[in-house]
């Protein structure tokens, strides 16, 4: 491509120049379209090859399922067929001598269990219901309030005060 810049710059007709630009770039895009079907093919084939490979996992008729899943993402499609994998292998212990080269388990992050949702049923009232064992401290709060608002209407004053005279005329003052 370099000489055919060189024969443009040194004076060749634009056309010609043109043209030959053309006929590079037209070859180009064919050894890129050949690359591309070269790679579709390799997918394919890995693609293949992995599904054969978990076919202990994978049943027949979901084969076309995770073939796609593998072309689409195949670290998460492999980590999710390896986890079936080991839910649906026994659970078989060995006593290795402890000097022995075991090999070492693939690393699988834990899956998060879900914690369950709170029973309304089963909890305990966060206030203690009218006449209950608590004193009615809910009912006397509420006494002392309604008796603040009466005060800070009638005299004029911040609720505040109101309260703090409606505290006093209950008789217990904090």
């Amino acid at each position: 491509m370099d000489e055919e810049l060189k024969k443009a710059e040194a004076g060749a007709k634009p056309d010609e120049g043109v043209k030959s630009l053309e006929e590079a770039l037209a070859l180009e895009k064919a050894k890129n379209e050949v690359l591309m079907e070269q790679i579709l093919k390799s997918e394919n084939a890995l693609a293949d090859k992995d599904t054969e490979g978990f076919e202990d996992v994978i049943p027949n008729e979901d084969r076309g399922f995770w073939r796609g899943q593998l072309l689409e993402n195949r670290e998460a499609a492999v980590g999710i067929l390896n986890r079936m994998r080991e839910r649906m292998a026994p659970a078989v212990k060995t006593d290795a001598a402890p000097g022995a080269a075991a090999v070492p388990p693939v690393a699988v992050p834990p899956v998060a269990v879900p914690k369950p949702l709170h029973n309304r049923e089963a909890a305990k009232p966060a206030v203690a219901e009218k006449g209950s064992a608590g004193g009615g401290g809910g009912d006397r709060a509420a006494k002392i309030r309604n008796r603040a608002q009466e005060i800070a209407h009638a005299i004029g004053c911040s609720f505040t005060e109101a309260f703090r005279r409606a505290e006093r005329e209950s008789g217990e003052v904090r």
